[in-house]
């Protein structure tokens, strides 16, 4: 026994003395560690300040560039995540979670697959008729607005969704009723969703990949091919004629097929699993000629390099409508002027409005809004809109919101607009440049919050047999109105 004991308090001396050693010289080249997050400076005292000290912001920070930057860290975190994946199917991966089969998913998919991201109805109606108008505006320009549903793991695959998530219990989704307005009011539309439905049980590989968040590299030429002949038949512009010379079969997931696996940080790769990645030959000439707008999500990165820029003579990537492709990840990122907004939209040939699943919620990431105001600068939206318009694009108070729904048994657009109010009228007096539409929503507002008077609003609703929102509003531009008068 007294040996067992010498032998583990060796190599606990081993072990600690290895990880100083990497910690001073770096003798070992260990593998960096995927994600979202940047790797901390070294501890240094010069750090420390009595105001740090006595907030205890000094003692964290350090605590976290001392763990960071202990020797072996990247390994211990490999090992750490590969016995919790192992032996409990836990990833540590945030956002991510594992379904039957080996199939991994981001959780926001389910979410979005369920109808627990359903945004509502009225705001879906409100982006979708300006999408419609604007259409039409660059309609008489001869510029087609072409809206693409680039489709989602979990409603192409939902039969590999862990139980917990209850895949069964759903409800009307975005997706769904974006595609029937979208549909009833003209708007043109590749449903790359649907089709993928229909082909996937005979498709000859995976159009997802078991451990990867986009489509798999053979779905992406599918997508390619399937786009180009809907804009050549469609609109009658020449675009490159492309085919799969050779298709080169792998059991190990490569390229992109493998994204969310390498964002687990695990020790050893994951089970091999069935792919083809396909070569293809372009005809050389003639390429596309049409100068394309593409506002996209991360699925058009897929797209851009091998086939965006044969179908199209020049293309413009706008990133979530936000960052110019490729300097969308610089440090700044180089951000999308949309200053002029309506001579950029006019000096195309088309504009492609593509996006996935998971980001349905988001709108069009405002999108439709600022294209519609572009054409109307008349309008001015209420400020709240743009709250409102804030939270649905923004994913951390997006989720929050969603489970605060969850837990109340509210719809989610309740949660998102009367948060939006909050935040509105918390801050009215700091807002700048006011409309009509602001001062009567923070009249609202005020009413809402007095009890006598909305007691009043309540009964002539019922007088009246209109609902109490409709009342209040009215009771608002009455008040408004009135204070005009006496001033």
């Amino acid at each position: 026994m007294s040996i067992l004991k010498v032998i583990l308090v060796f190599l606990v001396v081993l072990i600690l003395s290895a990880s100083v050693m990497q910690s001073a010289m770096h003798f070992v080249k260990e593998r960096e560690l995927k994600g979202y997050f940047r790797k901390t400076e070294p501890p240094r005292l010069k750090l420390f300040t009595w105001k740090k000290w006595f907030s205890a912001t000094f003692q964290d920070e350090m605590t976290n560039r001392i763990n960071e930057n202990t020797g072996f860290w990247n390994s211990m975190i490999r090992i750490s995540n590969q016995a919790d994946f192992s032996l409990w199917g836990i990833t540590h991966a945030k956002g991510w979670m594992l379904g039957k089969q080996r199939y991994l998913y981001e959780e926001d998919y389910i979410h979005e697959y369920t109808g627990e991201y359903f945004i509502g109805k009225k705001v879906i109606d409100r982006k979708l008729s300006r999408l419609k108008n604007v259409a039409d505006s660059l309609a008489s320009y001869n510029i087609p607005l072409v809206l693409v549903f680039e489709s989602g793991k979990a409603s192409i695959y939902p039969e590999y969704i862990p139980g917990r998530m209850h895949p069964e219990k759903r409800s009307l989704t975005n997706y769904e009723y974006y595609i029937s307005r979208a549909a009833a009011i003209g708007l043109p539309i590749l449903d790359i969703d649907a089709w993928f439905q229909r082909i996937k049980d005979t498709a000859s590989f995976p159009l997802f990949p078991r451990y990867g968040m986009h489509w798999s590299m053979y779905g992406v030429h599918l997508v390619a091919d399937t786009l180009s002949k809907y804009l050549a038949a469609k609109y009658g512009k020449p675009m490159p004629e492309f085919k799969i010379h050779q298709m080169h079969q792998s059991g190990n997931s490569l390229w992109t097929d493998y994204d969310i696996g390498e964002l687990l940080n695990l020790v050893c790769p994951l089970q091999p699993t069935p792919g083809g990645y396909p070569m293809v030959a372009f005809n050389k000439i003639p390429y596309g000629t049409m100068s394309a707008l593409v506002v996209a999500d991360s699925y058009y990165i897929t797209l851009t390099e091998t086939y965006g820029r044969k179908m199209f003579g020049n293309q413009e990537y706008w990133y979530y409508n936000n960052k110019l492709y490729p300097n969308q990840n610089n440090d700044p990122p180089q951000y999308v002027d949309k200053s002029d907004l309506l001579n950029k939209l006019k000096k195309r040939d088309i504009i492609l409005l593509m996006t996935s699943e998971i980001n349905l919620h988001s709108g069009f990431w405002n999108f439709a809004d600022e294209a519609f105001l572009a054409f109307h600068p008349e309008i001015k939206d209420p400020y709240v809109y743009g709250i409102e318009n804030s939270i649905r694009n923004d994913r951390d108070w997006f989720r929050f919101l969603v489970k605060k729904s969850r837990l109340q048994g509210r719809p989610l657009e309740e949660m998102i607009s009367e948060d939006a109010d909050y935040t509105f009228n918390s801050n009215y007096d700091a807002i700048q440049n006011k409309t009509y539409w602001d001062t009567v929503y923070h009249l609202a507002y005020d009413i809402k919050n007095n009890a006598d008077w909305f007691a009043q609003v309540e009964k002539k609703a019922q007088k009246f047999n209109i609902s109490t929102d409709s009342m209040l509003m009215l009771d608002a531009i009455y008040s408004y109105r009135q204070s005009k008068k006496n001033h």
